[in-house]
């Protein structure tokens, strides 16, 4: 049995493990990079919750000095909202490549990818779907994340074309699909699928910039389910490594 394997069922089987009970201990702060639209960081729910933030633009990287209104589309925001909700130990930072019309560029897209690995924040989540001509660098990108013990959760498309979305689709990113699960911090494992995981993603309360709230739907916003459940187990548990995070979500989604 790998270590990793056995490391992680030692765990489940000594405590029991579920997020609720994770996010009853005493968690260590755990950074997570929001690479997305923006996030609004006057919203209340988001207040003091984001680090800094950051807006990149024909790869020219903009640091802002105050913490404002970053979100381009109310995307961002949305997805920030659902982590802070459920995971209380997680720093946000601010990655902004999708500008209005939630359009971006690939390589304003791996700049992003690029900051956020370099800094080495523990958690990457990644809302969307990248366009096959960079699959080779995001690859590479995810891959050199991975063997930093950084953990990117990336959503599958909504819409497949001809691929599930990339980063999602990549052996070493935890891919999320939207699920017909009931309990905001539900998981469903789904064996042998190229999109390993399923969490709630069906008119999901959320955060929308300006200060108000709305009800969004779509893997988006199931993806940053996952990425809260993954904040809780490496605030409770900060030695886990990517491998160990992902026995521990397959096993709790088997029992859902």
């Amino acid at each position: 049995m790998p270590e990793s394997r056995a490391t992680a069922n030692a765990i489940i089987e000594a405590l029991g493990l579920t997020p609720a009970e994770i996010a009853c201990r005493k968690l260590a702060p755990v950074d997570v990079a929001i690479i997305d639209s923006g996030i609004d960081a006057t919203h209340p729910d988001l207040a003091g919750r984001i680090v800094e933030a950051k807006r990149l633009e024909n790869c020219e990287i903009t640091h802002l000095t105050e913490l404002v209104n970053n979100d381009t589309y109310g995307h961002g925001t949305a997805v920030a909202s659902i982590i802070a909700r459920h995971a209380p130990n997680a720093r946000l930072y601010d990655f902004c490549v999708l500008h209005p019309g939630n359009r971006g560029t690939g390589g304003d897209l791996l700049a992003g990818l690029r900051l956020a690995v370099h800094a080495r924040h523990r958690l990457i989540n990644m809302s969307l779907a990248a366009p096959a001509k960079i699959a080779t660098e995001l690859n590479a990108l995810c891959e050199r994340a991975y063997y930093q013990d950084q953990v990117v959760v990336a959503a599958r498309r909504n819409m497949p074309v001809s691929n599930l979305g990339y980063p999602a689709e990549f052996a070493c990113v935890l891919g999320v699909d939207n699920g017909d699960l009931t309990q905001p911090m539900g998981l469903r494992f789904r064996p042998n699928q190229i999109i390993e995981l399923e969490a709630p993603g069906d008119a999901i309360p959320v955060a929308a910039p300006g200060g108000g709230y709305t009800r969004l739907s779509g893997t988006s916003f199931a993806t940053p389910m996952v990425t809260a459940v993954c904040a809780l187990l490496l605030g409770a548990f900060p030695i886990l490594r990517p491998a160990d995070v992902r026995t521990i979500l397959c096993a709790y989604g088997l029992r859902d």
